[in-house]
């Protein structure tokens, strides 16, 4: 039982779950178990609306190769309105004088139109009163690869997100396991310890009858009484453990705290086959958190190419189509268009673009050694996890061998006793034998469940 504190489950993080009702007994089995934890752990569902938003940002991603398509209207009054001053000159018509070449006069001509002053005349630019609807398309021609690697960079943060919630996933299932053998060892063992004190209370009333006959001591009468009181004060803390046990598995599978449990499984155990190089060679494969490094990984590459080609031109198109009033000087409502192609280079950031490629090659070289030591990590979780597999598997078959011994010894024990031939402290000390190893054989199962749990979630295959 050291080895599996009951005081252990109440270190879980309490996870907040969906609560299902409290009625009749709910009948657990540990596929069931896991089955209610999936449903209802707010942890995962968290985890599940990040995809969900991953696979949003993806589809925003996708976005940026298509058009962009908008309008607009507007009014606008002009306070001052610019004017264009021309001047017009005045003509007459009027008659010029003729001289002959001694300078006398001699008659004059017809009227003539001559300039005698001007006139100024204001033209508006414009109107006071404009009206604009426009609507307006702009898409970006060329990039150097920014936007596809931008949508990668999307794509593969999507799978990252699929491969947390299948972390997660795991890990709850794991979680649950943990909690449902520690409930049931707990049951199993306030079981046994009830069958135990029966066993006692039985051998206590056979002590108080050869004591009332004279053939045992008040000594031996105290010892029996006083291991009943401690086997009945080990109940009491064994039914509380049970208690604590059974609530922390409602909290992690989200259910009311006032729902009777009845958990139905055995303890039991089938020999799991443990081949170290293939589990590690499927860790390495399939664990979550290696493809969540290799996708960062491939996200860090591209990162570098975009901060590569940040000093590139960008190449551009855009149109406008207008419908307003006044169009040019006429102050009427008409259409009007305009379509423009650009490119876009920065001459010079500050050598920022510079230390933004050094950046990203950073990141790159940050993200190798990530994917290396965790690769380390795995290798000697999975080792340690099939070596302790295989050790829980070895303590049952240690702790069944020391059951039937200590069955064999209560036995003649209790016949030895009947008859004289044994004391009592030597019965108080087998049947103790007996109660321990008992404990041990179903501490040893519950153990080899979740090592097994363990191995399983150490292969990425669980």
């Amino acid at each position: 039982m050291s080895r599996l504190n009951l005081k252990y489950l109440l270190l879980l993080i309490p996870l907040i779950c969906l609560p299902v009702q409290a009625g009749d007994t709910l009948v657990l089995d540990p596929d069931r178990a896991v089955e209610l934890a999936l449903r209802n752990n707010l942890q995962l569902r968290q985890t599940q609306e990040k995809m969900l938003e991953a696979a949003a940002g993806k589809a925003v991603a996708f976005g940026s190769f298509l058009p962009q398509i908008s309008a607009s209207g507007s009014y606008t009054r002009l306070g001052t309105l610019n004017e264009f001053q021309l001047v017009s000159p005045v003509y007459r018509r009027l008659p010029l004088r003729v001289y002959d070449p001694t300078g006398q006069l001699i008659g004059f001509t017809d009227s003539i139109p001559l300039p005698v002053g001007a006139d100024t005349v204001s033209i508006p630019l414009g109107s006071q009163n404009n009206y604009l609807f426009r609507a307006s398309v702009q898409q970006t021609l060329f990039t150097w690869g920014k936007l596809v690697n931008a949508y990668r960079i999307a794509g593969l943060t999507l799978e990252i997100q699929k491969a947390a919630y299948e972390q997660a996933k795991q890990q709850l299932k794991v979680q649950t396991l943990e909690a449902f053998y520690q409930a049931l060892l707990a049951q199993k063992s306030v079981e046994l310890l009830r069958e135990s004190r029966s066993q006692l209370e039985r051998h206590v009333a056979q002590v108080e009858r050869f004591y009332d006959e004279g053939l045992a001591s008040r000594l031996d009468l105290m010892r029996a009484r006083v291991g009943l009181t401690n086997l009945a004060n080990q109940v009491s803390q064994a039914e509380n453990g049970a208690g604590l046990a059974i609530m922390a598995l409602r909290n992690l599978l989200g259910i009311d705290p006032q729902t009777p449990l009845r958990l139905e499984a055995e303890l039991t155990a089938e020999s799991l086959p443990v081949d170290i190089g293939t589990a590690v060679d499927s860790a390495l494969w399939y664990r979550p958190e290696l493809v969540q490094l290799r996708q960062a990984l491939r996200i860090a590459d591209l990162g570098v190419r975009i901060a590569r080609t940040a000093n590139l031109p960008t190449l551009f198109a855009a149109a406008n189509y207008d419908y307003k009033r006044p169009v040019g000087f006429n102050d009427q409502w008409g259409k009007d268009w305009n379509a423009t192609v650009g490119v876009s280079l920065p001459l010079f950031t500050g050598l920022a673009n510079y230390h933004k490629l050094k950046q990203a090659q950073s990141r790159y070289r940050q993200a190798v050694l990530s994917v290396g030591m965790v690769e380390q990590a795995i290798r000697l979780e999975v080792e340690a996890a099939g070596k302790n597999l295989a050790q829980e598997w070895r303590n049952i078959r240690y702790q069944q061998e020391n059951v039937n011994l200590a069955e064999e010894a209560f036995r003649l024990a209790e016949q030895r006793y009947e008859n004289g031939l044994l004391s009592n402290l030597e019965y108080l000390d087998i049947q103790l034998q007996l109660t321990q190893s008992r404990l041990g054989e179903l501490s040893a199962l519950a153990n080899y469940q979740i090592a097994r749990a363990r191995f399983l979630r150490a292969t990425g295959k669980f």
